[in-house]
């Protein structure tokens, strides 16, 4: 069901579970709690170690489909750029990341960057349940993903949280190996943001 380039990512994620199996409680506790995701049916294992994931870190300069879903995210929560759908990191958008940052100053340094800490307060502000019905600039944002990471290529970014979507997005879990229920909660969001294919 994935395309060819999904085929080793769930053995690759099972190898490294060992791992992170030492850190797997202390990840587990600080996990979100309100979270959509159908954890009671997600191992520890795989919590913590999509939880260890590092957050990808993007600068001026930097091209990148999650740069496309931070803009979507952002804009949901009235930041908006120049584009809701440019994978360039421009000016534009550093002021915008700027704002959202000095906005929160207890949670966040004034950077301009696309760091942990910005994507983690954007995950915990938005997520949540996103399920089949729902719709917005933050759906928009999980089918940028899910379609140009290769999960579900002929995927319509439109904004709606349909069959399509919803389909993608148990694809999506089966390979991460969360439990599936077809909704985008905080972790399904992070194993999409932090899997990184080889082209974007």
């Amino acid at each position: 069901m994935f395309p060819h380039f999904f085929g080793g990512f769930g053995r690759r994620f099972v190898s490294l579970i060992a791992a992170s199996a030492v850190a797997a409680t202390a990840v587990v506790a600080t996990a979100p709690a309100a979270s959509a995701d159908n954890l009671n049916r997600t191992s520890e294992q795989v919590v913590a170690q999509i939880e260890a994931e590092a957050w990808p870190y993007y600068v001026r300069g930097d091209r990148s489909v999650d740069i496309a879903a931070a803009r979507k995210l952002l804009a949901h929560h009235g930041y908006r750029s120049d584009s809701t759908t440019s994978r360039f990191f421009n000016l534009s958008l550093e002021n915008t990341v700027k704002r959202y940052q000095r906005d929160n100053p207890n949670d966040l340094v004034e950077t301009g960057a696309l760091d942990e800490e910005t994507w983690l307060l954007l995950r915990e502000r938005t997520f949540g349940e996103y399920g089949p019905g729902t719709r917005g600039l933050v759906v928009e944002a999980i089918q940028v993903l899910l379609k140009e990471k290769g999960i579900a290529s002929g995927l319509a970014v439109d904004g709606q949280y349909g069959p399509a979507t919803e389909r993608a997005v148990r694809a999506a879990q089966r390979e991460f190996g969360i439990g599936v229920d077809g909704i985008t909660g905080r972790l399904t969001f992070r194993a999409l943001v932090t899997y990184q294919v080889a082209a974007q």
